[in-house]
């Protein structure tokens, strides 16, 4: 019975430490791989939530109100989205201004490379701010 007991603790086999280690080694290139998008995502987020503080912006035309965004992303130095739509392959601001509300939509998809032939796609979705368009009534 003793010699039961013994046998039952004897620690991982190579085998098992081969698995924990694989399994570490990913979540960590994973984890690198992805980590500085939701870095860059973060300074997508709060230069669109910080045009809330710029109701003059409201009153400008689309395309000057996408100026102004593209400014702000190139002094942050925001390459993943584009206010001013140039590039096909990279998500475009969506700017929607009716009679009373100004809706800019920068959600977008980020494809990073992890291993091989193995790609991980992360969706961002928290980027998107109204601001409602003073003495416009409504």
């Amino acid at each position: 019975m003793a010699h039961t007991g013994r046998r039952l603790q004897q620690g991982m086999s190579a085998w098992q430490i081969l698995l924990v280690l694989l399994v570490v080694g990913l979540s960590l290139t994973i984890a690198v791989a992805i980590g500085p998008r939701f870095i860059t995502n973060f300074s997508v987020q709060s230069t669109i939530k910080s045009l809330q503080t710029e109701p003059e912006l409201a009153q400008k035309s689309v395309m000057e109100i996408r100026q102004a965004i593209e400014r702000k992303f190139d002094v942050n130095q925001i390459d993943v989205v584009q206010a001013v739509c140039r590039d096909k392959e990279k998500a475009c601001l969506k700017i929607e201004k009716t009679k009373t509300m100004l809706r800019i939509d920068g959600n977008y998809e980020a494809r990073v490379h992890v291993i091989a032939n193995i790609d991980a796609v992360v969706v961002f979705k928290d980027n998107f701010v109204e601001i409602p368009i003073p003495g416009a009534g409504g």
